[in-house]
């Protein structure tokens, strides 16, 4: 049996070098392999392995499914830390985020995909917001909010097939907790283009999101309004689905996309 002082000081370099790890994501450095992260460390592969797996898992690093390279997790934003890439990435979509709530007056997301969950990347509020729980870093559900459905919809089969098998919480009588139902919401929204959560997740609440798509023509985010169903209702749901739309365009072409939206 190990005695109490080894595991600590097991324990002491095990968190030693995660915190390595997690600082080779800097600069220019912005996707590393397994085996980069194993040279640039000075790791054995075994260990490079383990520490890159637990990493992901917690959700402090990402991995990109089409490279297989990491990237920074968005769990870091949950501890007040600021993760370069994604605001280097994104850096030119923050004043079209401006721009759109001056023309609607409500408050807008951009959101991302973090394991099961939807992450509020970076928020803009209209004039006198309302109290909403879009903390930047704060997790929602995906199968009940318009940024969470718009991002389910467009992922590989076997991600929405594993969200279907997890339990749907219901958090409104209006929540979609039914697989088949649920199916047959992102087949419509595949088809339209837009999400609508209509107190889904929260009484008297809405919400609107359209995809932002990358170079590479996928969904890498969703950008979302969400407000108060006594201003935004099916009157002027139009209204807000096109300007959405058009802002998603243009933060699209800033990330390399120049197909339709």
């Amino acid at each position: 049996m190990k005695s109490p002082a080894h595991k600590d000081k097991y324990l002491l370099s095990s968190v030693l070098n995660a915190m390595q790890v997690l600082q080779l994501f800097k600069n220019d450095k912005h996707d590393l392999s397994m085996a980069e992260i194993s040279h640039a460390a000075d790791l054995p592969k075994s260990t490079a392995h383990r520490l890159i797996s637990t990493l992901t898992n917690e959700g402090f690093l990402s991995q990109n499914p089409r490279t297989g390279k990491y990237r920074l997790g968005l769990s870091l934003l949950t501890l007040g830390g600021v993760i370069s890439v994604h605001k280097e990435i994104y850096q030119e979509a923050f004043p079209l985020l401006e721009t759109l709530v001056r023309k609607v007056n409500e408050t807008c997301h951009l959101c991302l995909l973090e394991k099961e969950r939807v992450v509020y990347f970076y928020r803009s509020e209209r004039k006198n917001p309302e109290m909403l729980v879009t903390d930047i870093g704060k997790k929602s559900p995906m199968h009940c909010t318009g940024e969470g459905l718009i991002l389910l919809a467009y992922q590989d089969k076997s991600f929405t097939e594993y969200i279907f098998s997890k339990e749907l919480k219901q958090y409104t009588p209006y929540t979609i907790t039914d697989p088949e139902a649920l199916r047959s919401t992102l087949e419509t929204i595949r088809q339209k283009g837009y999400a609508i959560s209509k107190e889904h997740y929260f009484r008297n609440f809405v919400g609107i999101a359209v995809p932002i798509r990358d170079y590479s023509s996928n969904v890498v985010s969703s950008l979302a309004i969400i407000g108060p169903t006594e201003r935004i209702n099916e009157g002027n749901y139009s209204y807000y689905i096109e300007a959405l739309k058009r802002a998603a365009s243009d933060i699209s072409q800033e990330l390399g996309y120049y197909g339709e939206a």
